[in-house]
């Protein structure tokens, strides 16, 4: 009995890997999985008492990519609850008395992204670095510190 060899087009060929990368990119499978610094577990982001979860919180946890980053009214609300918050161990340039926030030196690897920021404020990690959540800062508040902090480096 012959072999029948089926011809594949390369337009039939392409389609079906664009197709593949489609799925592969659909919103579902975008959502950032959120970790403890200290033991990897997932975080619990249920909104804390009277927070509510914004758009911009939402969109940061499907992408991870922080929507309030270049936006002047954002970074002014984050300097002040930076002042506020992190000032006494960070110093009021980042330098600060614990790690460092604007030189490229991380104790942990997820710190050098916005998700790893992310994560350290709202939950803490190791050190004097205790969850902010738990101390009634929102996510929507993390994430104007983070945009803030980012200016912090020269």
């Amino acid at each position: 009995m012959p072999f029948k060899i089926f011809s594949v087009s390369t337009t039939s060929l392409l389609a079906s890997f664009m197709m593949l990368a489609a799925i592969s990119a659909s919103p579902a499978s975008a959502d950032v999985e959120f970790r403890h610094a200290l033991d990897d577990s997932p975080l619990d982001l249920e909104p804390i008492k009277g927070e509510e979860i914004t758009d911009a919180v939402k969109a940061f946890r499907k992408d991870g990519k922080n929507p309030y980053n270049g936006n002047a009214d954002a970074i002014a609300a984050g300097k002040t609850l930076y002042e506020d918050n992190c000032q006494a161990c960070h110093l009021d340039d980042g330098r600060g008395l614990g790690p460092s926030l604007i030189d490229d030196v991380y104790v942990n690897a997820r710190a050098n992204t916005d998700v790893g920021v992310f994560e350290i404020i709202h939950s803490g990690a190791s050190g004097a670095m205790r969850s902010f959540a738990e101390r009634g800062v929102t996510q929507d508040q993390i994430l104007k510190m983070i945009a803030y902090i980012h200016t912090l480096k020269k």
